[in-house]
């Protein structure tokens, strides 16, 4: 009996564990900003993202990951799907990545002029 017990709790530490980054750990806290169009949303837990198309200063297209928050977190602070369409155009703040083109979103200006911050929605 009491191998059994043993045995079966240390079966239980064995299970996989899904482990969460820090935000630290991929982005440095120097805040940028970039414009352009939405390409792709992955819009899942445990963090939603963004690719977007902007245009480099010599003309070249330069595609951005931008990481954010689970989704429904976004749900909660009133983000859908909807509000994210493929050919949006955006502005988008957030924490510089370490990896090139990518960044941790804070804030999200639409054209309209409404804001999506960490916070919620600003109209």
């Amino acid at each position: 009996m009491r191998i059994s017990v043993i045995s079966g709790l240390l079966l239980l530490l064995a299970l996989p564990v899904n482990a969460h980054h820090a935000t630290s750990t991929n982005f440095t806290q120097e805040r940028i900003s970039v414009e352009g169009a939405i390409q792709q949303v992955r819009y899942q837990n445990p963090h939603a993202s963004i690719l977007i198309k902007s245009t480099a200063e010599d003309g070249s297209e330069i595609y951005w990951l931008i990481e954010t928050l689970a989704r429904t977190t976004l749900q909660r602070r009133g983000v859908t799907m909807d509000r994210l369409k493929v050919g949006t155009h955006i502005k988008a703040t957030g924490l510089k990545g370490r990896r090139q083109y990518t960044m941790y979103l804070l804030e999200i200006e639409f054209e309209d002029g409404s804001k999506f911050t960490t916070r919620g929605v600003e109209e």
